[in-house]
């Protein structure tokens, strides 16, 4: 067995050395590394969502996720990830004044997924975002169940919990494998995050009702522990880390499988409770001139637009602004036309 492991490691370790299509930035500024191709693209899906006809919205999104995929794994030169894009911003931000084109080249790419988030919403997270896309399309191997667990009420179910252990159980058979080949530091930080991923699908799989809101504040501490560690100048890596970089790193994979895991159990369980990207996201969008608008007038609350978000950032057609992706199922399956994306430059910041 242990033969076996190591020579899938090893298989591992060459396929994800040479994941990435090019050695430098492409479309260089200046003929320096900042990526005017990546710029230029995630410009352009951010703007998608604002032109595409709405007739066909749903079918554009995956197709934008589909690109959004290719571009962060096969085209960003730079090392990004969940927790690499707070990192690389922190950093450029204290080189502004000494080095500006290196400022510039770590600032490049977060600074423009907020500036869009603050044009056109928090798209980044329903139509861009590869780690969201991975959990969506992972979820629906078992989105029929949960979204009955989700019109009972979530209540208690064997099953889940059944399940919830046996994600419990591979975290916890997997980690004995790595622990005797590897010590476990700041750098693979992955791991700590997956721990308390495990701990929290168990909570949620026992009480949901009792645990949802009180842990979704978890994604504000991650991003101040991802943040004080690059001030710090620890380098943390997260999950799906090993998707965006020319390395095989068995912490990030063992987290990418466990947020796979975990997914199936609790739709998009990663964007709910620790993503700390979504924390800055989530402030842009706040700030962004398009939002969705309730008609309450037309809206006869019978909870379709509730049922078809992932994120339960719908109540009776009221849009939780801290929660929502900006997916804008929600407006599509609307039968009433109630919810409408309406754009207001003149709208006050909140």
């Amino acid at each position: 067995m242990n033969d076996i492991l190591s020579a899938a490691e090893t298989w591992l370790s060459g396929a994800f050395g040479n994941i990435k299509l090019v050695e430098k930035a492409m479309m260089g500024l200046e003929g320096s590394y900042v990526e005017l191709l990546t710029i230029l693209s995630l410009g352009l899906l951010a703007v998608l969502p604002a032109i595409v006809p709405a007739q066909r919205r749903q079918r554009w999104r995956h197709l934008n996720q589909a690109f959004g995929i290719i571009i962060f794994i096969y085209v960003v030169f730079t090392c990004l990830g969940v927790f690499g894009m707070i990192r690389n911003f922190q950093r450029g931000l204290s080189e502004i004044g000494r080095e500006n084109i290196v400022a510039l080249y770590y600032c490049s790419v977060p600074a423009t997924i907020l500036v869009t988030s603050m044009l056109f919403g928090p798209a980044f997270c329903g139509w861009i975002c590869p780690t969201g896309a991975l959990q969506e399309w992972i979820g629906l191997l078992t989105g029929r169940w949960n979204r009955k667990r989700k019109a009972a009420g979530y209540p208690f179910s064997r099953a889940a919990f059944a399940a919830a252990l046996g994600v419990a159980a591979i975290f916890l058979l997997w980690m004995m494998h790595l622990s005797r080949t590897r010590m476990f530091f700041v750098e693979d930080a992955s791991i700590y995050w997956s721990e308390v991923l495990v701990l929290i699908v168990l909570l949620l799989v026992w009480n949901m009702r009792r645990w949802d809101r009180p842990l979704r504040r978890l994604r504000l501490l991650s991003f101040i522990l991802v943040a004080a560690a690059s001030a710090l100048s620890l380098r943390v890596t997260s999950p799906v880390h090993l998707g965006f970089a020319k390395v095989y790193d068995p912490a990030s994979l063992l987290s990418t499988v466990m947020v796979i895991l975990a997914t199936l159990v609790i739709p998009r369980v990663w964007c709910r409770y620790l993503c700390p990207w979504r924390s800055a996201i989530a402030w842009a969008g706040r700030h962004s001139v398009r939002a969705i608008v309730l008609d309450s007038a037309a809206c006869t609350r019978c909870g379709i637009c509730d049922g078809v978000c992932d994120v339960d950032a719908v109540t009776k057609g009221v849009i939780d602004s801290k929660e929502c992706h900006f997916c804008m199922k929600c407006v599509d399956a609307c039968p009433h036309r109630a919810l409408s994306i309406q754009d207001d430059w003149r709208r006050p910041c909140a």
